[in-house]
């Protein structure tokens, strides 16, 4: 082990405080030599080790009193309104913890390290006072997607009780990275949430899965407890990256999974492309690395015992022609054929052919000519969730669920 840790973002497992260590689930890191990857790790405490809690909200609310604020991206408009001494408008706040040092905190004409007064009497408390150059002027969040990320310092009780993503910063030990700070932030525990009398899904997926996630969650309300990854599934090489920690740790008491949908394709099959000659070039994931990287996750996924299912990629209704990639009309097809020859090994595997019934709905006809894979109409969105939420409906239907797999 070396010292590639400092600095890792994960979720926490499996904490041991007697022992003083927990084990880290972050995105998996390959090793060049061996080609085998590795996503779990031991992370080891000590008495001086900072915990600090950052809870990340809209405005300055339950704030009382003056603070040090971290202002952070300031547009190049504020930077230079700052630096002339005029009230400043910030898309990102970071309010430091009391016993916090200022170093560790880069500083420049974007970037401003001030003391900070909410106004307890301002409208949603979305302003404040700044002090620049030992002048006050004011400060207010920039839109209704500004962040305010408070942070405090707690202790290692914390990590004891419910669910924490972290970042951790600290130096290996012999073969021990030990810890000296961790930023740790509170993630809502699914068990508190989930209907126990119900199974457990997961949607692994890319954009698409984004777009008719709502309808999908709908249609499935009150027969299954439905999740879908947090971000973008990208191609197959992110998916055999990702998987331990998109499957979490499934061996805990509620935490398994009862049913896996997944799917990688429109990224794999993007194409460079040659504006100058209108030439398509190499494939973002080839169609037999891409087969590959689909049997290696189907290896991850089978560890949870969960009953999985292949959701075939959606259309590329037509040419979509970017500045340096494009995606080719019906290039879905191809990659579609690559994927169902290795399901074809796997007839355990259950199959969600959405790629069918999105080339087949009359609803989608006016989709089907434009030159976008995304579905962004909420009547479109519908359609496809709701067909999701059918397939999945299907398969609790006649497959017999597994429970979660022996620890």
């Amino acid at each position: 082990m070396n010292d590639e840790l400092n600095g890792a973002q994960g979720k926490i497992f499996r904490v041991e405080p007697a022992q003083c260590r927990f084990e880290l689930l972050k995105e998996t890191a390959f090793d060049p030599r061996t080609h085998e990857g590795r996503s779990r790790y031991t992370i080891y405490w000590h008495d001086r080790t900072r915990f600090i809690k950052v809870v990340t909200q809209h405005s300055f609310a339950g704030l009382t009193g003056e603070f040090r604020a971290y202002l952070r991206h300031l547009t190049e408009a504020n930077a230079a309104a700052a630096a002339a001494g005029r009230d400043v408008v910030a898309g990102e706040v970071v309010i430091l913890a009391a016993e916090e040092e200022d170093t560790g905190w880069p500083t420049d004409s974007r970037n401003l390290l001030v003391p900070f007064r909410p106004e307890p009497a301002a409208e949603q408390g979305r302003t404040g006072r700044v002090a620049l150059n030992g002048k006050w002027v004011g400060l207010r969040l920039r839109g209704p997607g500004a962040t305010v990320a408070l942070r405090s310092v707690t202790d290692a009780s914390a990590i004891s009780r419910g669910f924490w993503a972290v970042t951790v910063h600290g130096r290996c030990h012999g073969d021990r990275f030990v810890a000296d700070r961790l930023e740790i932030v509170p993630q809502v525990d699914p068990r508190a949430v989930d209907d126990p009398a119900l199974p457990r899904i997961l949607v692994i997926g890319d954009s698409i899965s984004m777009n008719y996630d709502a309808a999908a969650r709908a249609a499935l309300r009150g027969i299954a407890n439905y999740y879908r990854i947090d971000g973008n599934g990208g191609d197959s090489a992110r998916g055999v990256v990702c998987a331990e920690l998109w499957l979490g740790d499934y061996t805990q008491p509620g935490l398994h999974w009862d049913v896996i949908q997944f799917n990688h394709g429109l990224h794999d099959l993007r194409q460079t492309y040659d504006a100058a000659t209108g030439q398509f070039g190499a494939h973002q994931v080839p169609p037999a690395e891409y087969q590959a990287n689909l049997e290696r996750e189907i290896q991850i996924l089978q560890k949870t015992g969960a009953t999985l299912v292949w959701c075939t990629t959606t259309p590329v209704p037509n040419d979509i022609i970017g500045a340096t990639f494009a995606r080719r009309k019906d290039e879905d097809l191809i990659y579609n054929q690559a994927a169902l020859a290795v399901m074809r090994r796997h007839p355990e595997i259950a199959l969600n052919d959405l790629n069918r019934f999105v080339r087949s709905c009359a609803a989608l006809d006016r989709w089907r000519q434009g030159k976008d894979v995304h579905f962004w109409d909420a009547t479109e969105q519908e359609w496809v969730g709701r067909a999701v939420a059918a397939a999945l409906r299907d398969v609790l239907r006649k497959r017999k669920l597994p429970g979660p797999p022996a620890p």
